[in-house]
């Protein structure tokens, strides 16, 4: 199981927000973890009526109902309850200083707060804390999930074999155990097409040949890294972020874990091309492993 003992929900009472909650009590549930509520005011007029902390058991009980039954195995008067208000410039500095201060491991986040903009699909807020925070971050988009947030079957991890996305491996084979879910490694076989220009004939598409090797070396890890019965792997021809889009689009994928940085991350950037683009547009929720700072391994599987 993970090492998590301070999960992070930050609000700003956009529904947005209100999505992430039943993720972020499952987990703290299941891990025995204090469950901190942090709201961040900008310091001036306008911010949301309704923003109140503490925010009432009550109210937090109808969040984890949802419009549903309320998630088995969950108490709130059982979870230890850290809540907070601070008054800051930058919501994303104030959530990040405070995961530093308070030692948080994990972010649970929803996207398209109030301060989200129409043309992105993940929340400026969310995004930035994303890009910086030292710590796994669980982004949950607004729509209605395809699965509750404590029943997860189908967990999908994309596979570049770099250190990073080895280490997202790791922690969804954890994340695996605490859901009861089946795992998919998913590596995209990208074309390699040269512009006229370099004076080299078109590369050969990828054939059966290739996809079979890369299917191998899935297995080999699934060995080496999961030891779950419950993981297939799968290679595909494509555009990494498309590839990965499109697979949790058409399947039934209830999580994508994914690292921040793969073989095709710049060092000037703290997330990743791919990471980005999958964050940006997944149906479902995506669990960020960074490429820096802390790991929720236990201290046995530490790498």
């Amino acid at each position: 199981m993970l090492s998590i003992r301070r999960i992070l929900w930050p609000t700003d009472f956009s529904k947005g927000a209100d999505r992430a909650f039943p993720h972020a009590a499952a987990l703290a549930s299941w891990h025995e973890a204090e469950l901190h509520v942090l709201h961040v005011t900008e310091g001036r007029s306008g911010n949301a009526p309704d923003a109140d902390i503490p925010i009432p058991k009550s109210t937090l009980s109808a969040l984890l109902s949802g419009d549903g039954d309320p998630p088995p195995h969950v108490d709130l008067d059982a979870l230890t309850l850290v809540q907070e208000q601070r008054e800051h410039r930058s919501p994303p500095e104030a959530i990040v200083g405070y995961v530093e201060e308070q030692e948080i491991d994990l972010v649970v986040a929803g996207t398209r707060g109030r301060r989200g903009l129409q043309r992105l699909l993940i929340g400026s807020v969310a995004e930035e804390v994303l890009r910086t925070a030292p710590c796994p971050v669980l982004t949950v988009r607004g729509a209605t999930d395809r699965a509750p947030a404590w029943a997860v079957r189908s967990i999908l991890v994309p596979v570049d074999f770099s250190d990073a996305s080895l280490e997202a491996l790791r922690h969804a084979k954890e994340l695996a155990l605490t859901y009861g879910a089946q795992i998919t490694l998913l590596h995209a076989v990208e074309e390699v097409i040269y512009p006229s220009a370099y004076g080299v004939e078109p590369a050969n598409l990828p054939g059966p040949q290739v996809i079979e090797r890369v299917e191998g070396s899935l297995a080999e890890l699934v060995q080496a890294e999961v030891g779950h019965e419950h993981a297939t792997v799968e290679a595909k021809v494509g555009y990494a972020p498309s590839t990965i889009l499109d697979y949790a689009e058409t399947n039934e994928v209830d999580l994508v874990v994914i690292a921040t940085h793969g073989r095709t991350g710049l060092e000037r950037m703290l997330l990743g091309s791919v990471a980005e683009r999958v964050l940006r547009r997944a149906p479902v929720p995506v669990f960020t492993v960074p490429s820096f700072g802390k790991s929720l391994l236990p201290a046995s599987d530490d790498s």
